[in-house]
């Protein structure tokens, strides 16, 4: 970790040098010639947005504001997802169709009114990611921009493309995170199928590419923050890279795609039947439509029940189960990621039956490691302590102890234990899941072992069941079992044994769309030796 910690400090002190006054000068290296403009785009396109904007309407990440016709970078708002998507530029896609004269005018407008409010650095628009996610939406719509203008737009547009690119280019080796210098080595060979480089110059980009790609997945194509936001992220590029490559180079397009492939389906395996991935590592409610046109790309889907970057899933006729062993990611991978040992997410066909409450939504970004702890993951904890610790960075740490999870597919179970209590309780608890009745009833028991040397043992087991949003659960006047309506209308009863239980309110949010109040269950029972608290949910 101290290891991590100099490691990360380096790369700040590195990129304020790059990115200080006397340094970037260096920027303007790049030919400012004109672009091929030959980046595939795939993803959907609203012409409705496009009109809105127009309008001075502008909704982005699911929040709306009203410039009243004033430029929306003239504009301030306080909130980081739509200032990023705004600056990221990946709403021009929504001009992409535009017939008339006059979008297309308005569409580079913006980019020339953004060019001239910020040609130079400024750490809230020129993050490498951001830049680079930038250039690239430009770059897809190149033609868009320059069919019509004038020839001192098109140069103004080429020469802040050459500078975002060699800015990216010096940056990138010294970044702090992790996915923003993959998504800057995506930028590197977009802009060579775009500027009218050879194949031979081509080609060692792509498996300079190919390498980091490896590096920063895991063995079954996930990357390593264990985030399936991270992981539409850079699919949402990669998808578009590999449609363009195909065109120049067969040979090259099958090596990237053969590592894109395995990422289409790691994240089609941890996404549930509503069509969202889990709300785990820092992942809440993503754009649908995003997500289907991303993975309609992709030739594989999940196939049966499997073990993928630390989740299980099992399914058994219309209900899916994921289930999260609780690994730590690595210190660079680690600063969005949850305390969710032992958590799962059940998704019986559309419906959403038990989730989690997803990352912080924006109002209290301030308050973020509060939802990263285990309590906001329907997961079993002892004292309501969590099953691993943020250091003063952020950065999620693991107690010591290796997670274990076996996947039986042919009886749709899941088995997992963690030892992340170990050295503060003496316990360890297993979680045993089952679908059974065609998916209609989940079972589960929740044991405590008591590994090792004898100790005093003390403290309370505590079982979380965070609902769908509109859930309503009721306790029934004897207390033996929960009545649960979801608000599709579809009936669920929930029964126990061995704990006591209550309904308290609970939220199912993300940063993208906000808040959504729910309820939770949640169960409580003293620790001691072998103890076995049994639940399960039945549809009606």
């Amino acid at each position: 970790m101290n290891l991590f910690r100099s490691w990360r400090t380096g790369s700040y002190i590195i990129d304020r040098i790059i990115t200080s006054p006397m340094f970037r000068w260096t920027w303007s290296g790049l030919s400012d010639g004109e672009y091929s403009g030959a980046l595939r785009e795939y993803r959907p396109v609203d012409a409705e947005t496009a009109h809105e904007m127009r309008a001075g309407r502008y909704l982005l990440a699911s929040k709306l504001v009203d410039t009243h016709g004033v430029s929306p970078f003239a504009t301030h708002v306080d909130h980081l997802p739509w200032h990023n998507e705004l600056h990221g530029f990946s709403w021009l896609r929504h001009f992409g169709e535009a017939r008339g004269f006059e979008e297309r005018e308005f569409a580079r407008t913006l980019v020339l009114d953004w060019i001239g409010r910020h040609s130079e650095y400024d750490v809230d628009t020129w993050g490498l990611g951001l830049s680079s996610r930038r250039v690239m939406n430009w770059l897809r719509h190149y033609g868009l921009l320059t069919d019509g203008a004038e020839r001192k737009q098109i140069k103004i547009i080429s020469h802040s493309i050459a500078m975002q690119v060699q800015a990216a280019k010096l940056r990138a080796p010294y970044a702090p995170e992790r996915i923003e210098e993959l998504i800057a080595t995506i930028l590197s060979v977009s802009i060579s199928l775009c500027d009218g480089s050879e194949l031979a110059q081509i080609e060692p980009l792509v498996q300079i590419l190919c390498k980091m790609l490896e590096w920063q997945l895991d063995g079954d194509g996930f990357y390593r923050s264990r985030n399936g936001a991270d992981q539409l992220l850079l699919l949402e590029e990669l998808v578009s890279l590999r449609l363009t490559l195909s065109q120049r180079s067969a040979d090259l397009a099958r090596e990237l795609g053969n590592i894109v492939e395995k990422m289409h389906l790691a994240l089609d395996s941890v996404t549930l039947g509503t069509g969202e991935p889990v709300y785990f590592n820092g992942c809440g409610q993503l754009p649908t439509e995003l997500i289907f046109a991303t993975q309609s790309q992709g030739a594989q889907r999940r196939k049966g029940n499997c073990y993928v970057a630390g989740y299980g899933v099992v399914e058994l006729g219309p209900s899916l189960l994921v289930l999260d062993e609780g690994r730590v990611p690595l210190p660079a991978y680690a600063r969005n990621a949850h305390a969710s040992a032992l958590a799962f997410e059940f998704s019986h066909g559309r419906d959403l039956v038990v989730g989690s409450c997803g990352p912080a939504p924006e109002e209290l970004r301030h308050s973020k490691d509060l939802f990263r702890q285990g309590a906001a993951h329907s997961a079993p904890m002892i004292d309501d302590s969590s099953s691993a610790r943020f250091s003063n960075g952020g950065v999620l740490i693991s107690y010591g102890e290796k997670p274990k999870m076996e996947v039986d597919g042919q009886d749709a179970e899941i088995v997992a234990r963690t030892g992340a209590y170990r050295s503060r309780y003496g316990v360890e608890i297993e979680r045993r899941l089952s679908i059974l009745a065609n998916g209609d009833t989940l079972v589960g028991q929740d044991v405590l072992i008591v590994p090792g040397e004898k100790r005093r043992l003390s403290g309370s087991l505590i079982q979380r069941f965070h609902l769908a949003p509109g859930a309503k659960a009721t306790l029934s006047p004897g207390g033996e079992m929960i009545s649960i309506i979801l608000q599709s209308g579809a009936e669920w009863t929930f029964i126990w044994e061995a704990a006591l239980a209550q309904v308290e309110p609970s939220v199912r949010q993300s940063a993208h769309l906000g808040y959504y109040n729910t309820q939770q269950i949640v169960l409580e029972a003293e620790v001691e030796k072998g103890l076995e608290v049994s639940w399960i949910f039945t549809r009606r």
